[in-house]
């Protein structure tokens, strides 16, 4: 990429500055009495001015770390390339008209200098990505480490509050420990699934908040019911990894049973709302839940959710993508 721009660089450079010749220089105009008009001079000019541009562009990106040493061999180059199109055009098509060379040692002079400032101001512009690329990068980088904090806060709790219920089941019902057991495996493998973008498919959300019904419903028996209403054909939907399981807990911690919850799609966002009748005595709340969630939210859609609160219902609005 970079080696293209530099040899469109130089074509438009140096037709630039040898165009022009064909225009002011043909017959029957006032400079064509000063200096004589060959189109095989102006050829070889355009060539040769062509063969040092490349040449500066490339001593320039070559040596770009040693300033010094760059200007320094340019300098040198442009000597060099003076001295030996002099000699030439004066053999080829004579020399003692009013410019040296015709002109020639003007077009390398303002080449050198076009060029300088084009390398100049590409470097100014590949540093300014750099440095938008590595701001990227870090902003990323802080993120994702900032996502699975938010993440990891979410599974020890669930992890002892899963535990206690289970010491709970396994004294009642050895096998409906069993059914426990297998319910909270199931779950436990989804909510420490790992996904690169922090986003799951709502299908995959849906079926992770069932397996959690299922161990709330087995301790709460008809006190707990979740009532889900989703078209099939918003399934493909995205939304964080694990979304649904603290609204679910949070439901059951700060209301007395029983508990309804009902998941429902209305205008690109999941509608979760629960009957609102608040317990007297409420568990101590760690501040992961809703906190939680709206900060990954923020992070990984870089939107809000809603929180509505009524006389009878408690209602979170989760946007989709």
């Amino acid at each position: 990429m970079k080696r293209q721009l530099y040899i469109y660089s130089s074509l438009f450079i140096t037709l630039a500055l040898n165009i022009p010749k064909l225009f002011y220089l043909r017959e029957n105009t006032p400079l064509s009495h000063f200096v004589p008009f060959n189109l095989s001079e102006v050829i070889f000019q355009t060539c040769f001015n062509l063969i040092f541009c490349l040449v500066v562009f490339y001593i320039s990106d070559t040596f770009k770390i040693n300033k010094v040493v760059t200007h320094l061999l340019n300098l040198l180059v442009l000597l060099f390339f003076f001295a030996i199109g002099l000699t030439i055009q004066k053999n080829l098509y004579g020399a003692g008209y009013f410019l040296p060379g015709r002109g020639l040692g003007i077009k390398l002079t303002l080449t050198l200098i076009l060029v300088l400032i084009e390398v100049r101001i590409v470097n100014i512009v590949r540093h300014s990505r750099q440095k938008e690329l590595e701001n990227d990068r870090l902003r990323n980088a802080n993120l994702k480490a900032e996502l699975s904090l938010l993440k990891g806060q979410l599974q020890p709790h669930f992890f002892f509050n899963a535990l206690s219920s289970l010491s709970g089941v396994v004294r009642e019902d050895p096998v409906k420990a069993q059914y426990y057991i297998n319910q909270l495996s199931r779950f436990f493998r989804y909510s420490l699934q790992k996904e690169d973008t922090g986003l799951v498919d709502l299908k995959e959300e849906i079926s992770a908040v069932n397996s959690y019904a299922a161990l709330l419903q087995m301790r709460h028996e008809e006190g707990f019911q979740l009532l889900i209403d989703i078209p099939e054909d918003q399934l493909h939907r995205r939304l964080p990894h694990m979304s649904l399981q603290p609204l679910v807990e949070n439901a059951l911690k700060h209301n007395k049973i029983p508990v309804t919850l009902k998941i429902t799609f209305q205008d690109d966002q999941l509608i979760i709302t629960n009957n609102l009748q608040p317990v007297h005595f409420p568990e101590p709340s760690t501040g992961i839940g809703l906190a939680n969630l709206s900060e990954r939210y923020k992070i990984l859609l870089h939107k809000e959710i809603t929180i509505e609160k009524t006389a009878t219902a408690f209602i979170v609005q989760l946007p989709l993508q």
